[in-house]
């Protein structure tokens, strides 16, 4: 605990100049004065904002500022737009009455009605009453909303499967406000056993984790996190859930957490799951004289591993995160020397320094995840790994693989690899025998280093028409025919060409990130009938076609989309007729390249009427590139200006964020930026949403607002 108040500190001196500085969630008047010792004025007008729940601290750390409660009319706006998505006046009259008595219960607290609406929208109206009455809220005068709160959530658990239970009390071993990630969280579900094959008949283990983690998202009991690509990679746990989840799971013996404070008896009774976070010095003796023999899950958060209790026999998940070592981890006696003798052992995350893979892994005949990604692991050893691995992670450093170590775990879902420049092609290669693989995220390098370095300063970009390096790698994918997740990076200066070449079909294929693989064109395969569940896509283009756009809107699941594109042209696009919407669900596009945009055009607009054509209903953030060099060419300057025109017509209800690269490289005069810059800005003013507009480039870097 003591080491992250230092690192705060340590950040927040550095800051001397004008700055505003939000501190959120401060439990403790101890923890603001510690951090208040950092916050000396330096004259500059720096602002300081915290949140905490507790008016003691709020009075210590200055004038008070306490949240009202939702009004009545946004309260029913919040819970209306979760069951009914709508304002309900489509509701009949009971259904109303019971909404009407449960936002009196809810009193304007927003987890409240969001967690409660969750619960209503999966019941019909009529049980809505029933609902109400087996919360079981006070009858008295005073409404504690905590309470009133607590019995929603309580309610809601108690609604759900026995397995989803056990997947949501799982969340007790995470500290408070802890990134959690999804794939990592679905893979600890699975080596806990929290649901079979069985139950997977058909679909496999990790979609139907992938199914509960949906279903508590939807019941608002954990919250997903996206990343600034619009992708759900994490989900958080709001405090008071957490708080709920870590009660009910002492009570039922579920998890034990043990967080190294000082008041903090460690309990003579330890449940099945273990998880240590920030055990310190004075922790030590404590630990090493408690009993293990009935621990199956042992997670260890911020710990010193040398300190983690050896010979844990039946241990089946070993999860260590963020975690350190103070001495040479090949001179430990620890639980790492006792790994061969984990017959019972599915799960393992090894962190903190941790340079050399134990040899003792292979002899684990039952392991099935084995993650690296935070250690420093630099090659994989030559003994074999359990071939029944159906997620294996490196980190993100170069690693060297071994001839035939991919090729033989044939059971693999997950991988996510860097191999080394001389592992590349025998590992692009054994791709191709990984038929169940559903993720796979990897970094290649196939260029030359000292080429590169060359053509860095000659600011030039080569591509590689490698066939060698082409073939392989189309054959190893065409063999995935499951993959679901696909990430391929090519980190030199270099780009490989994949010209127009054909994969086979992915009909289960939503993430599709393709960074320095370069296409001709828009491969044949990505079309709706082959590719209908694609929600995510980034490509590289040397051209576009105004079919080419019209086939991309009409996917139906796309959200995400950027194009790095060799056009100098302007890309026109067909407004559809008969109701059809191109990009319907996109909400975030990036397109970037010399110049290459399209312009909305035709459709069933007229002068007769005063409708405008939409298309990217659902945009919210739009980026683009400008090459101030080709606006000086007579033809581009007027795409241009035809894509100002056509902005307008982007994201009309909900439109929040546009940014634009100017590339100004060997632009001397500034007044042309300038020109630019202003036209942009109008554009963003007379948008119906005026989206905050961002300009970036060698003379700008300035976020402006197109408000009037």
């Amino acid at each position: 605990m003591y080491a992250t108040y230092v690192n705060i500190l340590t950040a927040i001196s550095w800051i001397l100049y004008r700055c505003f500085i939000v501190i959120d969630d401060i439990w403790e008047k101890e923890s603001w004065k510690l951090i208040r010792c950092a916050l000396q004025d330096s004259s500059c007008g720096n602002r300081v904002m915290v949140t905490t729940r507790l008016s003691e601290v709020a009075s210590h750390a200055g004038e008070t500022y306490k949240m009202p409660r939702l009004s009545r009319d946004d309260s029913e706006k919040l819970l209306y737009s979760r069951i009914v998505d709508g304002d309900g006046k489509y509701l009949d009259s009971p259904s109303v009455k019971a909404c009407d008595k449960i936002l009196k219960k809810c009193d304007g607290v927003p987890l409240a009605i969001i967690t409660i609406a969750s619960l209503l929208a999966s019941k019909p109206g009529e049980n809505w009453f029933e609902i109400y009455d087996s919360i079981g809220f006070g009858h008295g005068d005073a409404n504690d909303d905590v309470d009133n709160t607590r019995r929603i959530l309580c309610f809601s658990y108690y609604n759900l499967s026995s397995h989803l239970k056990a997947c949501l009390l799982y969340l007790s071993v995470f500290p408070e406000d802890y990134l959690i990630e999804k794939n990592g969280l679905i893979w600890r579900w699975i080596a806990e056993g929290f649901f079979s094959e069985e139950q997977a008949a058909g679909i496999g283990l990790f979609e139907l984790g992938e199914r509960y983690f949906s279903e508590l998202i939807n019941r608002s009991l954990i919250q997903p996190v996206e990343t600034d690509e619009g992708y759900v990679d994490d989900c958080r746990v709001h405090d008071m859930v957490l708080d709920l989840v870590r009660s009910l799971s002492s009570q039922e013996n579920f998890v034990t957490v043990l967080d190294g404070s000082e008041k903090q008896k460690f309990p003579g009774n330890i449940a099945r799951r273990l998880a240590l976070q920030q055990i310190a010095e004075h922790n030590r003796g404590q630990l090493a004289n408690m009993s293990m023999k009935k621990v199956r899950s042992l997670i260890a958060n911020e710990c010193n591993i040398s300190w983690l209790p050896p010979q844990i026999p039946v241990l089946r998940v070993l999860h260590i995160e963020n975690c350190y070592v103070e001495e040479d981890y090949g001179k430990n006696t620890s639980i790492m020397e006792d790994l061969g003798s984990s017959l019972h052992l599915r799960h393992l995350k090894l962190s903190g320094g941790i340079s050399e893979l134990p040899k003792k892994v292979g002899k684990i005949k039952f392991l099935q995840i084995l993650d690296l990604s935070e250690t420093y692991i630099k090659e994989l050893p030559e003994v074999e790994l359990p071939t029944q691995l159906v997620c294996l992670r490196t980190g993100t450093s170069e690693i060297v693989v071994r001839p035939g170590l991919i090729s033989r775990l044939t059971s693999l879902q997950e991988l996510w690899m860097r191999p080394d420049a001389g592992s590349t092609v025998n590992f692009l290669k054994e791709l191709g025998s990984l038929r169940d693989l559903i993720d796979l995220r990897t970094t290649i390098d196939v260029g030359d280093r000292s080429v590169e370095r060359d053509l860095m300063v000659l600011r030039t970009r080569v591509v590689v028409r490698d066939e060698s390096i082409k073939r392989t790698l189309l054959e190893s994918l065409g063999n995935l025919r499951n993959i679901q997740y696909l990430r391929i990076r090519v980190t030199s200066v270099d780009k490989v060409w994949l010209g127009d070449a054909g994969f086979a079909t992915y009909r289960h294929l939503r993430y599709l990130n393709f960074h320095g693989l370069v296409f001709s064109g828009l491969p044949v395969w990505i079309k709706t009938s082959l590719a209908p569940n694609l929600s995510w896509l980034r490509l590289d283009l040397t051209a576009m076609k105004e079919q080419d756009m019209e086939t991309l809107g009409r996917l139906p699941e796309l959200c995400f989309l950027e194009l790095f594109s060799q056009c100098e042209e302007l890309v026109s696009i067909k407004i559809p007729t008969g109701g059809v919407v191109y990009f319907r669900k996109l909400r975030i596009m990036k397109i970037y390249g010399p110049f290459s945009w399209f312009e909305p055009h035709g459709g069933e607009s007229n002068s007769n009427t005063s409708v405008a054509p939409t298309i990217m209903p659902s945009l919210e953030s739009l980026e683009f590139g400008v090459d101030m060099v080709s606006l000086k060419d007579a033809t581009t300057r007027l795409c241009f200006h035809k894509l100002l025109i056509g902005f307008k017509n982007l994201g009309t209800n909900s439109l929040e964020r546009v940014t634009v690269a100017l590339n100004c490289w060997r632009v001397t005069n500034r007044s042309e930026a300038e020109e630019v810059e202003d036209a942009l800005v109008h554009a963003a003013a007379v948008h119906v949403r005026r989206p905050a507009l961002e300009t970036t480039g060698p003379y700008v870097s300035l976020v402006l607002c197109a408000m009037s």
